[in-house]
């Protein structure tokens, strides 16, 4: 036997010993994903190994679906990327220049930069300063500023029977989803008269209404609220699936990137962040950053390869992947996989359920992944049972 035909041979042989393992995994997956569809569903499925590379699952992977909650993946990765994992919101109080003890002659103006986890608790702890300042009355109006966003309130293409979230430059957390998105101002009133109770409950009188204004160069700051970082305000909308965190922090992008908070400017910093990531022509609709629009259309291949460049570009599991639900521990992933160490993301409507995420293998292997199933009439626990069950596939058997 010669020396080349030998060498052909033995590397023939490697070959088959590397690939032999991926084609049983594919086909084991494969029978899983074919046999136990839910009912009347459209299955996608990709699967791959960080450090390789390799594909380990592949089915229906270019296919567009829609993809829930998974969109935002995408939208707060596109918010750690251009805002920062330490960015924190301001919301400033200004007041008028000069003595405001016992009485503030003028307007007390706030304006916010979209917030998210701005609460009443906070403004009680913080308008304390006025107490100990000694103001004892407020001879004007309360006025809210909040041009830093549009006035559009709800997201293209959500349904109107849904508890939809509204965004604003100045939202309080306890009641995001009670509005309708016709009244532009109300989530604007409903902070100032908040506010103003507030006031009152420190015995501070309030001569003047509530009203949406504009800060003028008359006025001078007051109290400064920050927010915790932005990473800790990404987990909220990731590990417990916020609608209206996630929403506002997409918002906040627009205004960064473009000096105004609309949904046009977002959803423009979205599209060529996913354009960077995957060429010009790679097909998909982003028209939210929750997901609630069942216009949005994603592909589990583009969904499990953003959490690619997401685990190579910042920090691991250490980064924005940490911002995802631990399997079995916390938030959307709290009952699921409980044996297994993983980070994912859910997305759940009507006859939607999907899963992305990273997990580590039996083996130590790092894996990427995503699920996306469509058009079922089953109820969505049977599905993320059939999630759940190829997860378990790849990480057993890879």
């Amino acid at each position: 036997m010669s020396r080349v035909y030998t060498r052909s041979l033995n590397k023939w042989l490697l070959l088959i010993f590397i690939l032999t393992p991926l084609l049983v995994l594919s086909q084991g997956v494969y029978s899983i994903i074919t046999s136990n569809a839910p009912q009347g569903s459209y299955v996608g499925a990709y699967f791959v190994d960080i450090d390789s590379g390799k594909t380990l699952v592949q089915y229906n992977e270019h296919t567009l679906f829609v993809p829930a909650s998974l969109t935002k993946v995408v939208s707060t990765l596109v918010a750690w990327e251009v805002l920062g994992p330490q960015f924190t919101y301001t919301t400033t109080i200004y007041v008028p220049r000069g003595n405001i003890s016992p009485t503030l002659k003028g307007n007390v103006v706030i304006k916010g930069n979209g917030d998210p986890s701005m609460s009443v608790d906070i403004l009680k702890e913080n308008l304390r300063r006025f107490v100990l300042d000694g103001v004892k009355e407020i001879d004007g109006n309360i006025v809210i500023d909040n041009s830093f966003f549009s006035k559009e309130r709800w997201g293209v293409g959500w349904e109107w029977d849904y508890k939809n979230p509204s965004i604003d430059a100045l939202i309080l957390k306890e009641n995001t989803n009670t509005f309708s998105p016709y009244d532009t101002d109300a989530v604007a009133i409903n902070f100032g008269n908040n506010f103003r109770k507030v006031l009152n409950s420190y015995g501070i009188k309030v001569t003047g209404s509530v009203i949406v204004g504009k800060l003028s160069s008359s006025y001078r700051e007051y109290i400064v609220m920050k927010s915790v970082p932005l990473k800790n305000l990404i987990s909220v909308a990731n590990k417990y699936s916020s609608n209206s965190y996630a929403e506002q922090i997409l918002r906040t992008v627009g205004l960064r990137v473009y000096g105004y908070g609309s949904i046009y400017n977002s959803q423009k910093v979205l599209n060529d962040f996913v354009k960077k990531l995957f060429g010009e022509y790679y097909p998909f609709k982003i028209n939210d950053a929750c997901g609630l629009s069942t216009y949005n259309l994603l592909t589990p291949y583009m969904l499990a390869q953003t959490l690619v460049y997401a685990y190579k570009n910042y920090d691991g599991f250490n980064g924005f992947i940490s911002t995802l639900a631990t399997s079995g521990k916390e938030g959307t992933m709290e009952g699921r996989l409980k044996d297994i160490t993983a980070y994912a993301k859910t997305g759940t409507l009507q006859k939607v359920s999907n899963i992305a995420g990273i997990m580590i293998t039996k083996t130590g292997k790092r894996v990427a992944f995503c699920i996306m199933v469509n058009n079922f009439i089953t109820p969505t626990y049977i599905v993320t049972a059939y999630h759940d069950e190829i997860i378990r596939y790849v990480w057993n058997n890879y």
